[in-house]
């Protein structure tokens, strides 16, 4: 009996995309494994970039659809990932490229790899940037591998091969009014809730580098902006760690090991924006609070037994229902500002901890 769907289905958004796509459809043609479609999805009906891409509709494994609004890409890729899918799946951006074997080295290794939710390699930069992105493999219980990736925040894994599986259980990426600048790192925090991600460590991957870059619009952000969108990756690690958390112990480690990891800043990680003093710091980690009110998620906030009373508790569950009406915090922030206390002070005293 003929399988209704490939072993991989690769999603291809796109917008604005004339100059570099036909070398990308042009590698996927060029794999040694063959068995795979290639949904390109033209976003804002672009029809200039429709009509580069309309030569390769001749290879029956390509298809194309032109949306007439405009998704954004984050919009765009959710409604590649709601069409049926393949064994793995393969987001592909319009300006990359990877060696001939590169499906066939992936397959193999996820075939091999049964309880893999990911598998992926080296990445190389190329045009006006180079170097390389590099993300270890990230193994162990379920708890283990999020730790790993909260504090690596690498998205290497996402140029690889995505099980379904892990896809349909991680569910779609976020939205936000950042255009998802944090979304990809929540996104792959879900995928990773299924099983582990394998890394092959080999450069199979190319990436451009040139001025149309999507990513290098959030550098020229203003800092309140890029502020904005770091609480967001706050409020995504929790929505996608706080489920697979049995004990308020679990969940209060991995509260405060999420605030640490956005307002603490180490050598050698990632950050979209830098609190460059304690200060700094203890006002990022209540905006951050401010954003999982405003996001009407307080219910994640829970403290381990030890840390409250029953009249604290009492207290907290008052505060959550006010909270929630009130998602903006406007008096609450007021308040500790106008209240000389240090950063960790205001924090301490937010969740009730003498």
């Amino acid at each position: 009996m003929k399988r209704l769907t490939p072993t991989i289905t690769v999603g291809m958004p796109v917008y604005n995309g004339t100059k570099y796509i036909e070398g990308a459809l042009k590698c996927l043609q060029q794999q040694t494994f063959r068995d795979f479609e290639v949904i390109i999805s033209v976003d804002g009906n672009d029809l200039a970039t429709a009509e580069k891409c309309r030569p390769f509709l001749d290879d029956n494994r390509f298809r194309m659809i032109v949306h007439q609004e405009r998704l954004d890409w984050f919009g765009n890729l959710n409604w590649l990932l709601k069409q049926p899918l393949g064994e793995f799946f393969c987001y592909r951006q319009h300006d990359d490229t990877t060696t001939a074997d590169f499906f066939e080295r992936l397959v193999r290794t996820a075939w091999e790899k049964p309880d893999a939710a990911a598998v992926y390699a080296d990445c190389k930069w190329m045009g006006g940037r180079t170097g390389m992105d590099i993300a270890a493999s990230i193994e162990g219980d379920t708890l283990h591998r999020l730790r790993q990736h909260i504090e690596q925040k690498e998205p290497v894994a996402v140029r690889g091969l995505l099980r379904r599986d892990a896809i349909r259980q991680a569910g779609l990426i976020r939205a936000d009014e950042y255009r998802g600048l944090s979304e990809i790192f929540v996104w792959l925090a879900k995928v990773l809730r299924w099983g582990s991600f394998i890394r092959i460590p080999e450069t199979l991957y190319y990436r451009l580098d040139h001025e149309e870059n999507y990513h290098k619009q959030w550098f020229e952000w203003p800092d309140e902006r890029k502020r904005g969108s770091w609480t967001t990756l706050y409020t995504g690690l929790l929505e996608a760690v706080m489920p697979v958390c049995s004990t308020a112990e679990e969940r209060f480690f991995f509260h405060q090991f999420i605030l640490d990891r956005i307002a603490v800043i180490r050598p050698n990680q990632s950050y979209h924006y830098l609190a460059h003093s304690p200060r700094a710091g203890g006002s990022l980690m209540i905006e951050c609070l401010q954003r999982l009110a405003t996001e009407g998620s307080m219910h994640l906030l829970k403290l381990p037994a030890i840390l409250q009373s029953n009249e604290y508790d009492r207290a907290l569950s008052a505060e959550i229902k006010t909270l929630e009406k009130n998602s903006k915090l406007e008096a609450d922030l007021l308040a500790f500002r106008r209240e000389q206390m240090r950063p960790r002070e205001k924090i301490r005293r937010f969740f009730g901890i003498r």
